[in-house]
């Protein structure tokens, strides 16, 4: 596995990069990791953001809040009241903001152990979707991170957030069974430098 690791004071998280190209099938590799994740007593929080499609054309993406199971419209090739256009897709401002509360709220409200972005890419980059949350996410003490990024946009996204440990998990040559370990391993890394809470 790819490791680009560097020091920088305050980060201590690691964050696991799955990549791969547009439609490759980034969401479906994450998707699996996290179903075998969810056999390991981990508490998992962020979004997961499958597409669907009319026909063989894909028409739009739909956001599921890992942590509550609940879903809404990301985004669709339809406009409606509340959406606006980026690329060929009218996002809802609704969608995004139940996005950002699934990022944020569970960090808020106690420690998950795994936080998971579906995707970031070229609107991050442009300040937008996603980059206010990850913007907040970076100064604070969060559990490690997996994040989707297309493979273009890998070392762009590294420069806007340049994390001291990231791991970069290419979807074509690094096996599940090579990722899985290493997370656990960083998880339990993160439990262990928690403060202890009084009961």
């Amino acid at each position: 596995m790819n490791k680009d690791i560097s020091a920088i004071s305050g980060q201590r998280s690691p964050l696991f990069i799955i990549t791969g190209e547009q439609g490759e099938g980034k969401t479906t590799y994450l998707k699996q990791i996290l179903d075998k994740l969810s056999n390991e007593d981990i508490r998992i929080s962020g979004i997961v953001a499958p597409g669907y499609f009319q026909g063989s054309l894909r028409s739009g993406f739909d956001l599921i809040d890992i942590y509550t199971g609940m879903s809404e419209e990301l985004c669709s090739v339809v406009p409606t009241h509340d959406s606006e256009l980026h690329g060929r897709y009218y996002f809802r401002n609704s969608g995004i903001s139940f996005g950002c509360n699934a990022i944020l709220n569970p960090i808020k409200e106690g420690t998950p152990d795994l936080v998971v972005i579906d995707e970031v890419g070229r609107f991050e980059l442009n300040g937008v979707m996603w980059a206010g949350c990850i913007d907040l996410l970076y100064e604070m003490n969060h559990p490690p991170m997996i994040w989707t990024v297309r493979s273009c946009f890998v070392d762009d996204v590294l420069k806007r957030w340049p994390y001291p440990k990231s791991v970069i998990v290419d979807i074509d040559s690094v096996p599940q069974s090579e990722v899985i370990p290493e997370i656990l391993n960083e998880i339990r890394e993160f439990r262990s430098i928690l403060p202890i809470k009084c009961k």
